[in-house]
């Protein structure tokens, strides 16, 4: 079950980054060593908090080239807790390289579509750097990961044009390009991560659970997009056949049904967003609560969003959006919402067409 707020809150600039990258780095290294100070943990923040500017300079971009067309344009910065289990994970990475605290989402009707309006970014006429020697790293649809992700990310290294944004230069941010039907996995995936002690985003977890969305993902590669995920070699009854086997150890597809979708406020006065995402009790009943604040203008909203991570720290999810509506918020960000319809739906008439040509 879940509740929602709807509140309105009432600086001057964004968050500039404060030290270099090599103090930066050092600070990373203690992170994942398990020996940081107080100071490394300043610097850390510090060096988050910065990428924010990125993001609003790049979702400013991205819409206008989305302009009239049925594509959804979202930002994310990366959370604390995030980055630090990152660097946990991963001993070996540089913090000034980690190229996704800053984050933008844009999500089409199509692959098709997707390839079109990359194609047309790559062409944009801006002094940002795409990591060329990096360009199709991170191309998971022609290479789809391990546990079924499929999507494009494109690196830029940001570089101002004279008049102020200088002290950013050299930041990265990642772009992350995804149809519908790959977000609506991705996003059960999140939920998943949510409502069960599994977190398979990050490949952790019962095998069975982790099963379950690759072989989801393959249905859904093949049956929408002419495409194949990460179980290329499984025939179309194979992939079926497992399917059920995982859904009926797991009981996936009945829990994300009986996941309650919100029925909120669909009129967003202000385009500056903040929501909040954390358990709650009432009545004795775990339930997930939504707090959602609006803002007039972008400093003031990322002056509360960074409080709101410093009171809340490991407590709740916090994302900073901008949108002119609800709906749109709604469907960027379906996992803050508990909506994973669109993916049993999808899932449902997947497996029916792939039985359709046994």
């Amino acid at each position: 079950m879940s509740l929602i707020k709807m509140q309105n809150r009432k600086s001057p600039s964004f968050v500039r980054p404060g030290n270099s990258k090599g103090r930066v780095n050092r600070s990373g290294t203690a992170i994942s060593l398990g020996n940081q100070t107080a100071e490394d943990m300043a610097v850390v923040e510090n060096w988050r908090t910065s990428h924010a500017y990125l993001l609003n300079t790049f979702q400013a971009t991205l819409r206008n080239k989305a302009k009239g067309k049925p594509i959804i344009v979202a930002q994310r910065l990366k959370r604390r807790p995030t980055i630090l289990g990152k660097l946990q994970r991963y001993p070996q990475m540089k913090l000034a390289r980690m190229h996704d605290i800053a984050g933008c989402r844009v999500i089409f009707d199509s692959v098709a579509a997707l390839e079109d309006y990359r194609a047309k970014m790559h062409k944009a006429r801006f002094k940002h750097i795409r990591k060329a020697e990096e360009q199709d790293r991170w191309n998971y649809l022609r290479s789809p990961k391990p546990s079924g992700y499929r999507g494009v990310h494109d690196v830029y290294e940001y570089r101002a044009k004279v008049g102020g944004g200088e002290p950013w230069n050299g930041l990265l941010l990642e772009i992350q390009y995804r149809t519908q039907v790959q977000h609506a996995w991705a996003t059960a995936v999140e939920v998943a991560g949510l409502v069960t002690h599994n977190n398979p985003k990050f490949d952790q977890g019962s095998s069975e659970v982790l099963e379950f969305f690759k072989l989801s993902s393959e249905i859904l590669a093949r049956a929408y997009e002419n495409s194949t995920s990460c179980y290329p070699g499984l025939t179309n009854s194979e992939v079926i056949t497992r399917l059920d086997e995982a859904n009926r150890k797991t009981h996936m597809l009945r829990l994300f049904k009986q996941i309650r979708i919100v029925q909120g406020q669909k009129e967003v006065q202000r385009k500056n967003t903040i929501m909040v995402l954390k358990p709650a009790i009432s009545n004795g009943i775990e339930e997930i609560q939504l707090d959602i604040y609006t803002f007039n203008n972008i400093f003031s909203a990322t002056e509360e969003y960074h409080k709101l991570e410093q009171d809340l720290g490991e407590k709740a999810d916090v994302v900073l959006v901008k949108s002119d509506s609800m709906d749109s918020i709604q469907a960027a960000y379906q996992n803050y919402f508990g909506d994973t319809s669109e993916f049993t739906s999808l899932l449902a008439d997947g497996q029916k067409t792939l039985k359709r040509s046994l």
